[in-house]
């Protein structure tokens, strides 16, 4: 690699890390917005139990105390979504610009083979297969890989789901 290449090849480098610090950045402002409304939330909801408790009406508090729990579990669940539609957006950027780096490295790899036939006939042919199915294989197992993750988190998020259904429905059974 010639320094005018290398030069390139850093400047792409500088640009992808910076869309990716972006791209963070853009995440973390979208779960600091959520935390903000979940405090605004918290806030009220004390003001109201507070203005309750203050007036001696238990009752209002009790029914206060028992409807932010609801509130709390929807806004939970809520939370949970955001969070994983925004994991999920960045680990699917991650892996698609993996899955970019590692076609460079297969196609700079089958050129550097193709270079090396023409310098040494004799064995190149063998080398070259073997690697080129080499760097097939590990392309298939990367994409594999991704699948496997992919429904394991989707396997998790049913779960995470009929457990909360579970848990609200044992607390309506037990009111």
């Amino acid at each position: 690699m010639d320094k005018k290449d290398f030069q390139a090849w850093q400047q792409a480098k500088a640009k992808e890390l910076f869309v990716y610090s972006h791209k963070l950045l853009d995440a973390a402002k979208q779960l600091s917005e959520h935390h903000l409304a979940e405090i605004e939330w918290g806030m009220k909801n004390a003001m109201d139990s507070a203005k309750s408790a203050a007036k001696n009406d238990l009752a209002k508090l009790k029914d206060l105390q028992v409807e932010a729990s609801k509130e709390a579990a929807k806004r939970a669940v809520g939370y949970q979504k955001k969070v994983k539609a925004v994991l999920k957006d960045l680990g699917e950027n991650a892996a698609d610009e993996t899955e970019k780096h590692l076609e460079k490295v297969r196609t700079s790899l089958v050129g550097w083979l193709e270079d090396a036939e023409n310098k040494m006939p004799s064995q190149a042919e063998k080398l070259s297969k073997v690697v080129h199915e080499m760097s097939t294989t590990g392309q298939k197992m990367f994409k594999e890989g991704r699948r496997i993750v992919n429904q394991v988190a989707d396997a998790a998020e049913k779960n995470l789901d009929s457990y909360t259904k579970k848990s609200s429905e044992t607390k309506k059974k037990g009111d």
